[in-house]
């Protein structure tokens, strides 16, 4: 096991300690590096076979570079056109004439943002902006508030159609990821219930009041009624995912509508389709984007021509991702080549299913805890991990989901959750104190505990 242990230490310290000279913190380093050591301990030395496991990689997971790009797009539109403003307030008008009712309304309205925009920094800075001063106005405590916002924020990450989380694991996996998105509705939904009740019955209670001034006075319908038009590209990109998610329908609109454009001697679809990696443009998921896109520059032709700021900002944050994600690309090809998977699988076989469950369960946990993302928890152990839970019998969905819940958790445990330290900045930036990011952690806790539950029932199941 010397093959996977070396490349897979060195992908953590790299990836963990920051302290370290050059190379400390530097994802792409870490995966290109790993790959690297792979490559040679498993005797592949000639650099001209790496490519082919390379490109074969990066291309079963090009439509997570394309999800990411497009998705940055799609959320500087919402932000500009105001948008998720709109669904705060009707959600505000529907339950927010209390305390309990207006944290319900914010986590709510957290979840629907983070189903569409994919990302927790952006969904909670949009959000958070709109309704941590009403918070504040309630007298919550600043790292409550955060772990208010950090919740919601992250369980919507979590919600499909656009979930990192899910997305990633599939791609890792090598699973359709329709079907995982759609079990997704289900557990995160479930989860929106239990941890909207925990915070609205436990952290808030009848401890605070509401001031008069923050109850809505117009009705949720009087609110849709004005400014339904700017929820048009929002409800295209559900139902367009919604369509092909849903096993009895499995209908694909984008599809549906490039096959009918003819190109050459097949349609428009089959010609693009069978492009390596740039074919996975027309993933149901990223022409859901597109669609929705073009639909909201169409609705407001104003809002391309303001957008340039924030867009730029969005589309220079996806640039880090995108170029980690090559490298795992790499990694991932190396592995392969490298012999390391065959040697996982068979070492797999030797051990105890309930110890193989608990170990890798409570690694990928650690993984995520350590270097406070999902994606690099994933990226770091789902390789290894996969191939050894399916040599148990456990399948490649399940495997999928457990690696998505389990890694999603981890991220949001103490000490090291990049999102709480973001939100944390930006609410102590709003209200003028200081947020305790450890504190707000300890708060925002029961989310991870549950997702972790999730992801446990997935691997025994």
């Amino acid at each position: 096991m010397s093959i996977v242990l070396i490349p897979i230490a060195f992908l953590i310290v790299v990836s963990t300690f920051k302290r370290l000279p050059l190379i400390g913190g530097n994802l792409t380093i870490a995966f290109a590096g790993a790959g690297l050591i792979s490559l040679w301990l498993g005797g592949a030395h000639e650099p001209s076979a790496w490519l082919a496991p390379w490109l074969k990689s990066m291309d079963s997971i090009a439509f997570i570079f394309f999800i990411v790009l497009f998705g940055a797009v799609f959320s500087a539109l919402q932000i500009q056109s105001g948008a998720m403003g709109v669904v705060l307030n009707i959600l505000r008008a529907l339950w927010g004439k209390t305390p309990q009712g207006l944290v319900l309304a914010t986590l709510v309205a957290l979840y629907f943002g983070g189903s569409l925009m994919g990302t927790v920094a952006a969904v909670g800075a949009v959000i958070g902006i709109l309704i941590v001063p009403a918070m504040d106005e309630m007298k919550i405590n600043q790292d409550l508030i955060c772990a208010i916002v950090v919740t919601g924020a992250s369980m919507g990450g979590m919600m499909p159609p656009v979930s990192n989380a899910i997305i990633l694991a599939c791609g890792l996996v090598g699973v359709d990821e329709h079907e995982a998105l759609l079990i997704s509705y289900g557990t995160v939904g479930i989860g929106l219930t239990v941890i909207a009740f925990f915070f609205c019955k436990i952290y808030i209670g009848n401890k605070y009041s509401l001031p008069e001034h923050l109850i809505p006075k117009e009705t949720a319908w009087k609110i849709f009624l004005k400014n339904w038009v700017k929820l048009i590209p929002i409800f295209m990109l559900i139902t367009i995912v919604m369509l092909n998610s849903i096993p009895i329908l499995k209908f694909n609109l984008p599809k549906y509508l490039l096959s009918m454009i003819p190109y050459g001697k097949e349609t428009l679809f089959a010609a693009v389709a069978k492009v390596p990696f740039a074919g996975k443009i027309v993933h149901n998921i990223v022409m859901a984007m597109i669609f929705a896109i073009i639909a909201n520059v169409m609705l407001d032709i104003g809002t391309i021509k303001t957008v340039g700021a924030k867009l730029k900002m969005q589309l220079k944050a996806v640039i880090e991702p995108e170029v980690i994600l090559i490298a795992t690309a790499f990694f991932l090809g190396a592995f392969q080549l490298g012999g390391q998977n065959a040697a996982i699988a068979a070492w797999a076989k030797g051990l105890n299913s309930s110890l193989l469950i608990i170990g890798g369960a409570t690694a990928l946990l650690v993984a995520g805890m350590l270097t406070g993302g999902q994606s690099t928890a994933q990226g770091m152990l789902v390789p290894i991990l996969a191939p050894a839970w399916s040599a148990i019998g456990i399948s490649k969905l399940n495997i999928a989901l457990a690696s998505a819940h389990l890694s999603m958790a981890g991220q949001g445990f103490p000490p090291c959750d990049m999102n709480t330290f973001i939100i944390a900045g930006l609410i102590g930036a709003i209200l003028g104190r200081p947020v305790n990011p450890l504190r707000s952690m300890i708060y925002s806790a029961p989310y991870c505990i549950y997702l972790f539950i999730v992801g446990i029932v997935f691997l025994v199941i």
